[in-house]
């Protein structure tokens, strides 16, 4: 084990060997990237792409590559390589196995070594899975002699990959980009062809467009296109057409800014600039061409950025346009400095400098990273990264990454390194004393920068050199040095003190401890130790073994110290200081023992150098060339040997300098330098060392030069745009400045200062670089050399720019027709001489002696030389290209010139459309061939394709442009109309005439937005939550479509929200008016209201704003921060803050306090509920009982009514001297005592704290003796005793409470007797106990006397009651008190000498009786209760519980206050029937619940809509407009929609289209065939019900003409076959038939017996009625129903307020008693308005029960077709939108449930809708109802009169109008069998409504026709005298009467009384008389059971214009009913359902 260790501790020693010295000979250098990576790679998925990034540094850095967020990228398997080059590969793949975390991701390149890790610019890596594509061509035609632009139209999805490579000029013509074109084609880099200067000839040309996907190298070629030219006449002022708004191109890059502009004359174009203070013109020069509509700018720079402007003008006006060209300048990116080494603990500072061009670039977007992580911003300043107190952790690599807008990234790197730090100990090794023989090991660990060096000494000498001893060292990841000893077997000679010394060049540490062995002293060997004079000397004595007693040093036999400046060191070291040469120099021993005696001793010599020391030296100043100059180093001192050398800036001297050292001694040296010259300056050193030191002196030597050149500048010639570098150097001291200047002019001339700019580069040696060079920069140049030495040098160079050959355009067409003469021309520039050759195609030379049909021209020019080649006769054969190729000595350039001969031209023949919008169609068609056919124009022809208008007019209708721009084969035309049918053709025309038209292409244009707003938009507010928006749709003209619907925006106006909240509500397509409930807004708030009509495209713009305000409210919030403080025992302060703001919801009228006493009485007090009003915000409350807990309650109110009430605050006002006790007695107990007792005040008015008994003894009319005694709280008695006997004593009693003594009772005296009369103390009085619990009833008694117990008046016997115990003491005990043991207990005492009797009213409190429950009034979504409380249980009633349930479904609760008396349950689900009961509480318990009454909320399944409303059938497709499908009441689920083609098989399948279609305004039903008979079956469904129809609709021809009628015919004679067919259907169908015959007979023959008298009742009672609704109408409100047996029926219109309820009950129930055994029974009438109010703002707001009013009424006008048949459309066609705002309809009916063993639903009443037609009736297959429906539109007042007049009394004026009248066509009756029962819908005034339930009749014995009458007199009677009676109260008549009958209860009708001969009103109508039904009305109740009775009269009803006929069986006559009465049937409605429909009855049995 030890010899393993000791070879690793020997590998470990020489690997720190080179370890640890690393530092101090290589320096470490960060990585850098040699090779970045760029910032977006692009690569297609069949080639695959990689990603090359490399980088260098010390040691080499490793390269890693990791996604976005840092993770590593891993390789994937045919996916992803990386390779060992730090190359990533993303391989080709399949576009199936596209990735998207792979093929278009961001990648990083991570370079990192040991010094820090760098991270490359992100770098977007996209791979484009290759697709094929399609390029065309769009021409934009110009006119004759002007510009016609032609683009290639690319794809979208590969536009950003496709650029195009050149135009291909059929037929092989190739047009390539330039900058400046040739004159007539100009193909511009960003890829659109210009043609110049356009002809006649150009039409019959084609082009087509070459373009290259830049990925994949594909090469895609349009089809190719002609150009077109427009035709115009006249002067036409220009515009701009064509110009590109903003170009962007990068430094160095060509620009092209484009500008084409049309008009007639061609116009002439001028560019100006607008980059300075104001427009320049933009002239040409060497890099700026004027090409017409073209500025071509030839390597653009920054300067050359800016926005320009093109104008255009000729002699009709001017047109301009303005242009921007951005150029896009590099930037650099550097960090200074680049390498920074700081110390630890100081500051770093890092400045990232971004320029372009050189100049600084601000404003940039900088993030710094270190090591690849990105730096919070805490620590940099804009550009400046300071890092503070540098430690360890901060050395690395730095990165500024710089991020433009444009997402394209910069960085630059830095490196961090840590400066010198002096070595710091980390661990060091302590003292221990050992025994010789183990193995020992020291360590030393130490850190620093440099990484410190650390060795080891032995009591300051090296360490033994023998195998025992290893050093060992390392270096860990933190750069700290580990240093070992290890000694493996320890002697006693290795102890001593050992030392590490760890060193740097910054520093050094050392740390040293000894190390003790036991064992006899021994000194080692002592070396010779050399000493420098001056220093300090410690010699220590190497002394081992243990423990050492003393050490000595001698020195000639004289121990030390004998000098002051020696001293032996308690260790036994000894130190000279300072060292002296010659005392010090000599032998020194040292020995050591112990203290045994043994010693050891060893001698050492020192010797003594003194160090050398130099004198200054210096140069003298202004020394120049050609002088001569010495100096002497002298060594003032210093022991030899000397060694003096001389260096020059740091090196020995060389010998080319010419300096010459002479040493005058040894001490001296001489330097002289004969002959001065410029390499003479620098810093001289003089060197002196000898073995003690090295010393060195400096001093500088200046030598001034004047310039000289070193590089002469010389003249230059230079290639047209290349590079050229004039140099120019000089050199001189100080160093010269180098300034350029050109000539101005001649070379004599002026010259101006060269300056660095873009393409001119001045650089730091001096020299001059011109980049791009032209003609400009030819001149004389002067290079001027100067460092204020002398005048300066300078010289003058001349620079010629040589051109090559260079063609202004790289190619040009030329067209010629077949037969003339080609005539080829082109210029070349250039320095001569020129030498032009023609070739064909590129290689055949064209030479006139080998052609015949050729001739060549040239002559010079100017600036080049210009050559012409004539072809004579040319044809096909001839086209092609020609090459004019152009050389000289500098180079060579060719020019392309395309010769096109035109043939004649061909017909068209493919027509399409390839653009179609609202109002244009972009036709484009080919030719039959791809030849050059000679097509001057097109001709395009086109019509509307109406198939209204006959075919004969379709030729004439043609209308016609030309189009002459063949090359791209296309035509726009234009000012079409939107949504229209077209037909277009096209015709070719060339010089032979026109072609055939092309085949008709059928196109219809799309629609358009609407152009124009919603008109006369309207706001106004309804309530304080909603507003009614109405609008009418925009002008036909600016619709531009089917208007589908409209947006609907509202927003607060006081809110700075711009945004407004849109409502989309479907239109009807016909663009008709429209309105929209807003609902749900802020009370009390402003709003501003737009609307925006809408169609199939999009919304059009929006109206003008309209602003409304809702409605003020009641404050939803009560008031906040309520307090209370009592002031007094009857007074309290209550204070409160407002309500908050938002919920104010109006202008606070005040506020209102509530507040009652809690007190636990029998009954509660009339004046319980108090309330008072106030303004202000705090109010004092007086008068209140003394010492009593108030609950206080505090409201605020607005103009509308009280808001929500605070929640109660309980607060107890203070106490106050009690009342007088109530009462006193005394009596005689004994002969010498009186027994006292007293009752407690009433009023305590606080707690009794005592009693104050007085007594006084009075002798006749003189008071003897007073005494006062106060008796405890609880005491009521005392017994005085020791009395006086036969005197008289008076005794009073006062209570008291801790304020003070109160009242004193009466005065109560007593004589002293010896007889003791039987006299009670008790007292009684009221005794009030809860039920099941005890009550002792004390009757004590003094004289012994004889008690005796009564109830009422029956005598009490002991065990006479089960649950009563008569005490001894005399007192009576009642236990488990129920309600009948309450009533007056009297106890009755005798004992001979006296007689007394006591009363107590004992009251037993029980549960309360169940109130009785009302339902007044029901919507679709709500139920409106009312209740009174029945028997209170003797206790205050506390509250109510409402229990309610939808069928089927969960019982909810609701706990309401106990002084509630109404409530309204919202939120119910509409037409569901709902179980509702209540419960009451008091203090005692609860009371059993009330009747349980079945309410149906209003709604329906959903109605029938009419055909015509809902079908609209086309030719192919069925139009369903589902809006008009009526939802009667309950909102729309669903539709199931269905149809089928009829055919002869009645087995057809059904085509389903949806079995679950959500409600929408409508829909299509295409893939039908035309002129075809279907069938449609749609179902709807509501939370109601579902309903189903058929329908049959003809589809229209295939032309969109109707069907013809055989169809119609055949169809129809199909459905006859059925029926006919089947004998089960056509026996009834005929019976059917005849009934109907004989029916329409009879009614005829009435109708015009009774016509006369109607029309003249009709017209007298329309205008009363008229009248009395202009009085009647207002807003109404609900009052609370009294529900009190005393309750009178309004009599006049007065009474009744428009909404007000009345009871109807009926005698011989018990009201009073729920728990009776029979039901009650109780009718609730209401009559409703549902008229608003003539003016905003009436008295009274409408109430919560009807808060949702009904819609506003239609118009009078006849309806539409469409309208007619919906029978209301403003409530059935809703949207989900807008059925949101619907309002919700109150029943008008109110009902009060009956309660039995066999009760069902109450039916319900539908909700009530503005029917469209008079008469309306509907029918419903199971359930009856007779309902009033309001009509809006039509005001029938006889009607009115007839039926209105009832109880209500609704108006005066009907009243008035009609009393007279006694027409036989007054009163009606509801027939169950005979007669016509009709619609009630027009027999009352418009918006007013009253409902009866009509029962379902079943069979009963028969009534008499005369009792009937008998009855209903009786009835009336009893309403006339306003008394309704209770169950109580019955009429012996009446009551018997309907113990044998059913009750009918009707209305009170004026015209239904007649006066008798009594003069007493007859009821009219029963029997016949006027032959005029009475309208009669049950109670839905079940007290009804069947029984016999007589049935009832039918009678005939005439037939009515507007009236429907609801039976159309013939029934008998009245009289004949009279005579011959005829069993009926009456129904108990508990056991039937009643409609919500009108009634029809089954045919009754004869």
């Amino acid at each position: 084990m030890w010899i393993s260790s000791r070879f690793f501790v020997i590998f470990l020693l020489l690997h720190l060997d080179t370890t640890c010295s690393e530092p101090f000979e290589a320096h470490l250098r960060g990585p850098g990237f040699v090779m970045e990576p760029p910032g977006r790679v692009e690569f297609s998925n069949s080639s695959g792409g990689w990603l090359d990034c490399s980088a260098s540094g010390s040691p080499q850095p490793t390269v890693d590559w990791v996604h976005a967020d840092g993770s590593a990228v891993t390789e994937i398997h045919g996916v992803r390589r990386v390779l060992r080059n730090g190359t990533l590969v993303l391989m080709p793949f399949a576009a199936a196995a596209y990735h998207q975390d792979v093929h278009n991701t961001i990648y990083r390149c991570i370079a990192s070594n040991s010094v820090g890790r760098i991270v490359s610019r992100d770098v977007q890596v996209r791979a484009v899975v290759a697709q094929a594509y399609k390029v065309d061509v769009e021409v934009l035609s110009a006119s004759r002699g002007c510009t016609a632009i032609l683009r290639c139209v690319v794809p979208t999805f590969v536009k950003e990959l496709v650029r195009v490579v050149s135009w291909v000029h059929e037929p092989a013509i190739y047009i390539y980009p330039s900058l400046q074109g040739d004159g007539k084609f100009h193909l511009l880099p960003t890829g659109e062809l210009l043609i110049h200067n356009l002809q006649e000839s150009d039409e019959s040309q084609s082009f087509r467009c070459r373009s290259m996907h830049r990925l994949t190298r594909q090469v895609v070629v349009s089809s190719p296109t002609r150009l077109r030219i427009n035709s115009h006449r006249g002067i036409i002022s220009p515009s701009v057409v064509e110009h590109t708004a903003h170009v962007q191109v990068s430094q160095d890059e060509g620009a092209v800014l484009l500008c084409v502009a049309q008009g007639c004359p061609s116009p002439e174009y001028s560019w100006y600039t607008h980059n300075g203070a104001g427009p320049l013109p933009v002239l040409s020069g060497p890099r700026v061409r004027l090409l017409g509509p073209i500025l071509a700018i030839e390597a653009v720079t920054g300067e050359d950025s800016g926005v320009y402007k093109c104008t255009a003008g000729n002699v009709g006006g001017e047109a301009s346009a303005e242009l921007r060209l951005t150029v896009a300048t590099p930037i650099q990116v550097e960090i200074s400095p680049n390498v920074l080494s700081v110390h630890m603990g100081g500051t770093a500072e890092f400045r990232c400098l971004v320029t372009s061009n050189g100049s600084p670039v601000g404003m940039q977007n900088i993030l710094w990273y270190k090591d690849g992580r990105q730096l919070p911003s805490s620590g940099r300043v804009e550009d400046t990264l300071v890092v503070p107190r540098v430690s360890r952790e901060n050395r690395g690599m730095y990165q500024c990454v710089v991020r433009r807008p444009e997402g394209d990234t910069f960085q630059a790197t830095a490196e961090l390194q840590l400066g010198d730090a002096p070595p710091v100990l980390l661990y060091s090794f302590i003292e221990q004393t050992l025994q010789p023989g183990p193995a020992v090991s020291l360590k030393c660990s130490a850190a620093g920068n440099p990484t410190p060096q650390i060795s080891w000494t032995l009591d300051g000498f090296p360490l033994p050199s023998n195998g025992r001893f290893m050093i060992g060292q390392y270096i860990t990841v933190h750069g700290d040095v580990i240093s070992h000893v290890n000694i493996s077997h320890v002697m006693v000679e290795d102890g001593g003190e050992y030392a590490c010394n760890a060193e740097n060049r910054a520093g050094r540490v050392q740390h040293a401890a000894r190390l003790n062995i036991y064992g006899l002293p021994y000194i080692r060997l002592i070396p010779k130790v050399t000493a420098v004079s001056g220093e300090t000397l410690n010699l220590k004595c190497p002394v081992a073994g243990y423990p050492i007693e003393e050490i000595h040093w001698e020195r000639g036999g004289r121990e030390l110290p004998d000098d002051i400046r020696q001293r032996v060191q308690p260790d036994g070291s000894l130190t000279i200081s300072p060292v002296q040469k010659n005392s010090d120099s000599g032998v020194y021993t040292c020995w050591a023992r112990n203290k045994q005696g043994h010693s050891a001793r060893r001698s050492g010599e020192v010797t003594v150098i003194v160090p050398p020391s130099i004198e200054p030296f210096a140069f003298q100043e202004g020394l120049a060339e050609g002088m001569r100059t010495r100096t002497v180093c002298g060594v003032s001192r210093g022991d030899p040997p000397l060694k003096l050398i001389w260096l020059k800036d740091g090196d020995p001297l060389p010998d080319l300098l010419g300096a010459n050292v002479t040493m005058l001694d040894q001490y001296s040296s001489l330097l002289s330098i004969p002959s001065l010259s410029a390499t003479h300056s620098g810093e001289y050193t003089c060197v002196a060392k000898n073995p003690a030191a090295e010393i060195k002196y400096t001093a500088l030597l200046q030598v001034k030069v004047p310039p000289r050149w070193i590089v002469e500048p010389v003249d230059a010639n230079v290639e047209r745009n290349r590079h050229i570098m004039l140099h120019c150097q000089a050199q001189g001291v100080p160093t010269p400045s180098i300034v350029w200047k050109k000539a101005t002019g001649s070379k004599s001339g002026e010259y101006e200062e060269v300056r660095e700019r873009p393409f001119t580069k001045l650089l730091g040696n001096g020299s001059l670089l011109l980049q791009h060079v032209k003609e400009d920069r030819e001149g004389f140049y002067l290079c001027q050399a100067n460092n204020g030495i002398g005048t300066g040098i300078g010289k003058v160079i001349q620079l010629k720019v040589n051109s090559s050959p260079y063609f202004s355009s790289t190619s040009r067409s030329v067209m010629v027709k077949k037969g003339d003469t080609a005539l080829l021309q082109c210029a070349v520039s250039g320095d001569k001489p020129i030498n032009i050759v023609w070739m064909r195609s590129g290689k055949n030379t064209l030479n006139p002696s080998t052609n015949y049909k050729i001739s060549v021209k040239q002559e010079a020019t100017p600036d080049g030389v210009s050559a012409e080649l004539q072809i004579r006769t040319v044809d096909a054969t001839d086209s092609g290209p020609y090459f004019c190729r152009a050389s000289n000595l500098y180079g060579n350039d060719q020019q392309l010139v395309q010769l096109q001969v035109q043939e004649p031209p061909l017909p068209p023949s493919v027509l399409e459309a390839a653009m179609i919008s609202s109002r244009s169609v972009n036709l484009k068609w080919q030719p039959k061939s791809l030849g050059t056919g000679d097509v001057t124009k097109y001709l395009v022809e086109f019509r509307e394709a109406d198939r209204s208008l006959p075919p004969a007019l379709f030729v004439e209708q043609w209308q016609q442009i030309e189009v002459k721009d063949p090359p791209h084969f296309n035509a726009l035309i234009e000012n079409l109309k939107p949504a229209t049918r077209y037909a277009f053709r096209v015709i070719a025309e060339g010089s032979a005439g026109r072609s055939a038209p092309s085949q008709e292409l059928i196109v219809r244009t799309e629609p358009q937005r609407p152009a124009g707003p919603p008109l006369s938009l309207s706001a106004r507010p309804l309530s304080s939550t909603e507003l009614l928006i109405s609008w009418v749709a925009p002008l036909p003209e600016l619709r531009h479509g089917d208007i589908q619907g409209y947006n609907v925006g509202y927003k607060l106006s006081s809110s700075g929200n711009t945004v407004y909240n849109f409502t989309s509500i479907s239109g009807d397509g016909d663009g008709g008016n429209g309105e929209l409930l807003l609902s749900g807004l802020a009370k009390f708030a402003r709003y501003t209201v737009v609307v925006q009509a809408f169609n199939q495209v999009g919304p059009g713009p929006l109206s003008e704003p309209t602003a409304a305000q809702t409605m003020e409210d009641v404050p939803s919030r009560p008031p906040e921060d309520v307090r209370c403080a009592a002031l007094s025992s009857q007074s309290l302060q209550v204070s409160w803050q407002p309500p908050p703001i938002y919920h104010t919801n109006g202008l606070l009228q005040g506020y209102k306090l509530i507040f009652e006493p809690i007190i636990d009485d029998i009954q509660p007090s009339k004046d319980e509920v108090e309330s008072r009003k106030t303004t202000a915000l705090t109010m004092v409350l007086t008068g209140l009982r003394k010492y009593t807990n108030y609950s206080i309650q505090v409201l605020a109110h607005t103009r509308m009514g009280d808001g929500a009430v605070s929640k109660p605050l309980f607060c107890h006002s203070e106490e106050d001297v009690p009342e007088a006790p109530a009462d006193i007695k005394v009596v005689s107990s004994s002969s010498q005592s009186l027994y006292i007792s007293w009752l407690a005040p009433t009023e305590p008015n606080g707690v009794i704290t005592k009693y104050s008994l007085y007594t006084r003894v009075v002798n006749g009319r003189e008071e003897l003796n007073n005494e006062k005694r106060s008796l405890p709280s609880q005491q009521a008695y005392y017994e005085a005793k020791g009395l006086h006997p036969h005197m008289e004593y008076q005794f009073w009693v006062t209570a008291s409470t801790r304020v003070g003594e109160g009242k004193s009772s009466r005065v109560s005296s007593q004589i002293t007797t010896n007889r003791v009369p039987a006299r009670i103390i008790s007292f009684g009085g009221p005794v009030v106990r809860p039920w099941r619990s005890t009550v002792t009833l004390p009757c004590t008694a003094v004289g012994k006397p004889k008690r005796e117990w009564f109830k009422g008046d029956v005598a009490l016997r002991q065990g006479g009651l089960h649950n009563s115990q008569m005490l001894d003491s005399g007192d009576l005990i009642i236990s488990s008190l129920q309600l009948a043991d309450g009533g007056n207990y009297s106890c009755q005492v005798d004992n001979g000498i006296g007689t007394d009797r006591l009363t107590h009213t004992l009251l037993v409190q029980v549960p309360p009786t169940s109130p009785t429950l009302y339902v007044t009034s029901a919507t679709s979504s709500s139920i409106l209760m009312h209740w009174k409380c029945g028997f209170t249980g003797n206790a205050p009633i506390t509250g109510y519980t409402l229990f309610y349930r939808r069928t089927n479904g969960n019982t909810d609760e609701m706990q309401l206050s106990r002084h509630a008396s109404s409530h309204e349950l919202k939120g119910l689900v509409c037409g569901s029937t709902y179980q509702i009961h209540m419960s009451a509480q008091n203090k005692v318990g609860t009371s059993p619940t009330s009747t349980t009454l079945h309410v149906r909320t209003q709604g329906q399944s959903p109605g029938h809509p009419a055909s015509t409303a809902l079908l609209a059938p086309n030719s192919t497709s069925l139009l369903v407009r589902l809006h008009s499908w009526p939802d009667n009441g309950c909102p729309l689920l669903y539709f199931v929609l269905q149809y089928r083609a009829v055919t002869e098989d009645p087995d057809a399948e059904w085509v389903l289209v949806s079995n679950a279609l959500k409600p929408q305004r409508r829909i299509m039903v295409n893939n039908l065939r035309p002129s075809t008979l279907y069938q449609l079956r749609m179902e709807a469904h509501n939370v109601a019900g579902i309903s189903q129809a058929d329908f049959s609709f003809v589809t229209l021809t295939k032309d969109g003409d109707p069907p013809p009628p055989e169809i119609m015919h055949r169809g129809h004679s199909g459905h006859t076959t059925v029926i006919l067919g089947n004998i089960n259907l056509l026996i009834p169908s005929v019976a059917a038939v005849s009934g109907l015959i004989c029916t329409i007979i009879m009614v005829v023959v009435c109708y015009r017996h009774k016509q006369a008298n109607h029309i003249q009742k009709e017209s007298l009672d329309n205008r009363a009625n008229s009248e009395a609704a202009q009085r009647e109408r207002y807003y109404a409100t609900i009052h609370k129903v009294s529900m009190q047996n005393n309750d009178k029926i309004p009599e006049t219109s007065e009474d009744i307020s428009p909404y007000a309820t009345f009871q109807l009950s009926e005698a011989g129930g018990n009201m009073s008693q729920p728990h009776h055994g029979g039901p009650a029974n109780t009718l609730l009438h209401s009559f409703m308005y549902h008229e608003r109010a003539l003016a905003e703002g009436c008295s009274s707001p409408p109430p919560a029960a009807s808060k949702n009013r009904r819609r506003h009424s239609r118009k009078t006008e006849p309806e539409s077709e469409e309208s007619e048949s919906d029978q209301d459309q403003l409530t059935s066609s809703r949207t989900e939108s807008s059925n949101q705002h619907e309002g919700k309809i109150k029943h008008s009916i109110i009902y009060h449930g009956a309660q039995s063993s066999t009760s069902s639903d109450l039916s319900p009443m539908s909700e009530q809708k503005s029917l469209p037609r008079r008469g309306r009736s509907r029918y419903h297959h199971q359930q009856y109802q007779f309902s009033t429906n309001t009509t809006p539109r039509h005001h029938n007042s006889n009607k009115m009169n007839n039926n209105t007049t009832s109880n209500t009394n609704t108006t005066a004026t009907n009243t008035t109008a009609t009393q007279p009248s006694t027409s036989s066509n007054s009163n009606k009756i509801l027939s169950p069998r005979g007669g016509n029962l009709k619609s009630i819908s027009s027999t009352f005034k418009s918006q007013d409504s009253i409902q009866c339930h009509i029962p379902t009749l079943v069979k009963s014995p028969s009534i008499s026709t005369q009792q009937q009458k008998q009855f209903h007199k009786q009835q009336m009677q009893q309403s006339s005298s306003n008394s309704q009676h209770s169950s109580t109260s019955s009429n012996p008549n009446s009551s018997s009467l309907k113990q044998q009958q059913p009750l009918l209860i009707t209305p009170k009708l004026h015209q239904l009384e007649a006066t008798n001969g009594n003069g007493s009103p007859e009821l009219m109508g029963l029997d016949g008389i006027g032959n005029n039904p009475l309208v009669a009305c049950m109670p839905p109740s079940s007290q009804f059971r069947p029984i016999p009775h007589k049935s009832i009269m039918p009678a005939h009803e005439p037939p009515h214009h507007h009236h429907q006929n609801l039976n159309h069986q013939q029934q008998p006559h009245p009289h004949q009913q009279q005579q011959q009465p005829h069993p009926g049937t009456l129904l108990n409605p508990s056991t039937a359902m009643l409609s919500s429909k009108f009634f029809t009855a089954p045919t009754l049995p004869k």
